[in-house]
């Protein structure tokens, strides 16, 4: 099952000759042909077609208020057992550099550092730009996994590479000089002439600042204040794909640039263990970092030297 909108009418026809030419038979679906946008719930005509499908993907532009729908889709794929790509706001420069290193290449470097990772992990993250934060994992929680092939019944943001979990607490400062998004897109740009700085304290963000945009940063702060549990950094991530050599303006791309990557509000508690969550999220990305991993160093410069 492909599902796009008319902006990636390109990548659908490609995905489409994909499916073909590895044996199978697309089902393809272009929300605008459907209904008017947004689409708040999945289309019957979508859900039918996934229920006889073995694989599903979709890859469209954000839209306010189709959050919903796209978590009705993948709880829907996962239900009925498909292996599913999820590709929203990822445009075809970002594609071709995610998607050039081989999966198992990603795999190898996503266990080699989740190895090096215990219950009650220590993080230390810096950069040039003035990140200095400190996290402890919680032994609770567990990490979601995304490098590789998916499997069947599980979910991947493509281009692939990362591991987030839920950590018990986040104090310091992160300075995001990369990408900003949130779940509706209305927030999402890049941050590389306006990086925007978090003070963060016991897991919770009180200071937005942004000294090149101040309006952004009020605007930021507004979106955070506006969603219960939305202050709170509910993951932090390791980006694993060295194919993603710089960011590209997505955030779902950018997360997957070797470096620690961090998002407010929700926390996928049925997959991570989490006591909390929210009904919304807000992710920022950074350009380069360095990063310990109980005073071991695992990056230096935004590339990996475990």
């Amino acid at each position: 099952v492909l599902v796009a909108d008319r902006a990636h009418a390109d990548a659908l026809a490609a995905l489409e000759e994909a499916t073909r030419s590895a044996g199978a038979s697309p089902a393809s679906f272009v929300l605008e042909d459907l209904a008017p946008r947004p689409h708040r719930w999945l289309h019957p005509r979508i859900a039918k077609a996934i229920a006889d499908a073995h694989a599903s993907v979709l890859m469209i532009s954000f839209h306010p208020n189709e959050l919903p729908m796209r978590n009705e889709l993948v709880e829907l794929a996962s239900a009925h057992r498909l292996r599913h790509a999820h590709m929203v706001g990822v445009e075809r420069e970002s594609m071709l550099a995610g998607l050039r290193v081989n999966a198992r290449q990603i795999e190898r470097t996503m266990r080699d550092v989740h190895e090096l990772i215990g219950p009650s992990s220590h993080i230390a993250v810096k950069s040039a730009h003035g990140t200095r934060l400190d996290v402890r994992l919680a032994p609770w929680c567990k990490w979601m996994l995304y490098g590789g092939v998916v499997q069947p019944g599980a979910k991947d943001n493509l281009p692939s590479g990362e591991i987030v979990t839920c950590p018990e607490d986040v104090s310091g400062t992160y300075v995001a000089d990369a990408t900003l998004g949130d779940a509706d897109g209305v927030l999402s740009r890049s941050l590389a002439e306006t990086p925007l700085v978090l003070g963060i304290d016991k897991g919770r963000v009180v200071r937005v600042e942004c000294p090149n945009d101040y309006e952004l940063a009020r605007s930021v702060a507004q979106a955070i204040a506006a969603v219960p549990n939305l202050d709170r950094v509910g993951l932090v991530g390791f980006g694993l794909n060295s194919g993603i050599e710089r960011p590209f303006g997505n955030v779902f791309t950018d997360q997957k640039v070797p470096g620690v990557h961090i998002s407010l509000g929700e926390t996928f508690p049925a997959r991570t263990g989490a006591l909390w969550t929210a009904s919304s999220w807000i992710a920022f990305t950074t350009a380069s970092c360095d990063a310990s991993i109980d005073q071991l160093p695992v990056l230096a410069g935004g590339r990996f030297v475990v």
